[in-house]
């Protein structure tokens, strides 16, 4: 991929560092059942090193055509999530897009996976190295570009809001609440509170970068506040943007 080698090195080191958090989250998560999404933190270790790879060609460890599959079926997976997400939210009358950023990125890192290697293929038969434009279908990368980074905007907006860690560890009657099933007919008794036992926002839903899953089902082990929520979104933010720049070069 083309563009400025010191800026792709700082970028790859960037999703390295973020596949490195994420995995560590997995692991605290486990160990001390922490609240945190993990099939979320599971992809972005996967998305992290996949960036790398792409903007460091030495940094690659795995072969393009296989993240395309494994991104694309973590676009579908969280693409079911979404729908059930907001059927759940549509029972209670908000709905808020917790999976549907992540239907968003895995689409955009299969485009630009399948970019890469139709640019590779034509870069072999004329002597041409790397990649910095003449992709596929542009307009589409334009497109994965913009929401991105409107994404991106919208999730920093959002930092100043999100409660802090120690704040939600001083509301145990919050963080405590068990999971409960919403029927599908109707709301219930799950209208009482979150459904997945995350701590609510400050109008009474639960933040999507909190670390929590709508997904989350009955009978969760968590205890305790859940795992670094401001941190999790600034992997959303460093995700988007990175993505974002390499959608740019392919323009």
């Amino acid at each position: 991929m083309a563009g400025q080698p010191w800026l792709a090195d700082t970028f790859a080191g960037v999703m390295l560092v973020t596949a490195a958090y994420c995995g560590a989250r997995l692991v605290i998560s486990w160990r001390q059942h922490r609240r945190t999404d993990r099939p979320v933190d599971a992809l972005h270790v996967l998305m992290g090193l996949a960036m790398a790879g792409m903007l460091v060609p030495r940094l690659r460890v795995f072969w393009a055509g296989g993240w395309e599959v494994i991104f694309g079926a973590a676009a579908v997976w969280f693409a079911w999530l979404a729908v059930r997400e907001h059927r759940h939210r549509a029972a209670l009358g908000r709905f808020r897009p917790h999976h549907a950023q992540h239907v968003l990125a895995s689409a955009a890192l299969v485009y630009m996976f399948a970019a890469v290697g139709t640019a590779a293929t034509a870069a072999s038969g004329t002597g041409m190295s790397g990649m910095g434009g003449g992709a596929r279908f542009p307009t589409l990368a334009l497109v994965f570009a913009v929401a991105l980074f409107g994404y991106v905007v919208w999730t920093a907006d959002r930092l100043p809001a999100m409660a802090w860690v120690s704040a939600l560890a001083h509301a145990p009657a919050v963080a405590a609440m068990p999971a409960v099933a919403v029927p599908v007919g109707g709301p219930g008794p799950a209208a009482a509170g979150p459904a997945d036992g995350c701590p609510a926002s400050a109008d009474g839903c639960p933040a999507p970068a909190d670390g929590c899953s709508a997904s989350a089902g009955v009978g969760s082990a968590w205890s305790g506040p859940p795992l670094s929520p401001r941190l999790a979104a600034c992997v959303e933010i460093a995700m988007g943007v990175t993505m974002g720049y390499a959608l740019i070069l392919m323009l």
